[in-house]
């Protein structure tokens, strides 16, 4: 009750951005100007994409066909990289591979990798993984682009796992018995942080090889400036979503696994998870059992209802961010403020499928 009362304030504020939500497709680009408009010679004569951060993104065509884009953060220059039938299952999972040069997504039989030239790379899962009832969930990619983390999911009785692959080898192997964990940021091409429900935190090099990074029951790890933040407190049961931690504190560590620190205590009762930093400090986190992005400090404020989106992705320069979620793809900019009534919210896109945003990270 406690915990209910103090998120009412918040929740209100989620009232207003639904209501406002409508209007926001009126700020779209003109329909003449969506990427699902360009024509086949402006596509061939589109210019390089930004090097510092770009979209991802499914239509479907009148045929019903799906057609994955790729475009600039603000939604410029779009092209098309593949199309899937219209008998193909719903593509979902849609990830940027870690140097933004290919766009990768969850097939039947494991995870397809789409280059920027229109070429593909297909990554399976052994036959006896699938028929055990795994189905890929997530993926994560190293800064290079070449190596993959991802995460299985098993229905049935709730069971994950963690597999590791590569563009060249192009098959995702088991990394261990890691319990039910869940793949992360990677730190290098080399290492991966990895979760669990036992409260362990790790960075994984190859199977089998797991390299403990503290001492506390932690989970939920991000990479911010050079450091691994992580929430520490006991386990919550997990789902989908990955590990949720109750009542937390924030900590922090430097990669070597030395220096961890507390840099917070959240003033706010439930499970948790940690998803990123806003660019003025505040944290970014998902409440179990709500889609939505909320953030702050001792406090929580929600960023956007799920139906508008449900992550978010600051840009490089941390003058902007770009919502995900639902049928929308929305832009916020910063310098305005962080509410459709400020004049802060436009929404790139409207009508897509399974989006995601790449921007160029520095490595610690």
């Amino acid at each position: 009750m406690r915990h209910a009362r103090a998120l009412l304030p918040y929740l209100a504020a989620a009232a207003v951005i639904a209501a406002g939500s409508t209007a926001l497709v009126l700020q779209a680009v003109d329909t003449a100007n969506l990427p699902g408009s360009v024509s086949s010679d402006t596509t061939r004569a589109a210019p390089q994409l930004s090097s510092t951060g770009r979209l991802a993104y499914w239509r479907q065509n009148p045929a019903g066909a799906f057609v994955l884009w790729a475009a600039n953060l603000d939604g410029s220059s779009a092209r098309p990289l593949t199309t899937l039938s219209a008998n193909t299952s719903r593509p979902f999972g849609t990830r940027w591979a870690g140097d933004g040069g290919a766009v990768a997504y969850v097939t039947d039989l494991g995870i397809a990798v789409i280059r920027l030239d229109g070429s593909r790379v297909d990554l399976t899962l052994p036959a006896a993984t699938r028929n055990a009832g795994f189905r890929v969930i997530d993926q994560r990619w190293s800064p290079s682009g070449t190596r993959v983390a991802a995460t299985l999911f098993r229905s049935t009785d709730g069971k994950s796992e963690v597999h590791l692959g590569s563009v060249e080898r192009r098959e995702l192997t088991r990394a261990g018995d890691l319990g039910n964990a869940f793949v992360a940021d990677w730190l290098s091409d080399d290492e991966v942080l990895v979760e669990s429900d036992s409260g362990v935190l790790g960075a994984l090099r190859a199977p089998g090889s797991l390299r403990k990074l503290v001492d506390q029951v932690a989970a939920s790890p991000i990479i911010d400036g050079g450091r691994i933040l992580f929430l520490q407190g006991a386990i919550a049961s997990g789902d989908q979503t990955g590990i949720f931690v109750v009542n937390p504190s924030i900590w922090s560590v430097a990669v070597d696994g030395k220096d961890a620190r507390r840099e917070s205590r959240l003033e706010v009762a439930g499970n948790l998870r940690l998803d990123g930093r806003w660019p003025d400090g505040r944290y970014l986190m998902h409440i179990k059992g709500d889609a939505s992005q909320w953030f702050g400090t001792s406090r929580l404020t929600v960023l956007a209802p799920s139906s508008l989106f449900r992550r978010v992705v600051v840009s490089a320069d941390g003058r902007s961010a770009v919502g995900l979620g639902g049928p929308r793809i929305v832009r916020i900019d910063l310098a305005r403020g962080m509410t459709p009534t400020e004049g802060s919210f436009v929404v790139l896109l409207d009508g897509v499928i399974g989006a995601d945003a790449w921007v160029r990270r520095g490595l610690p």
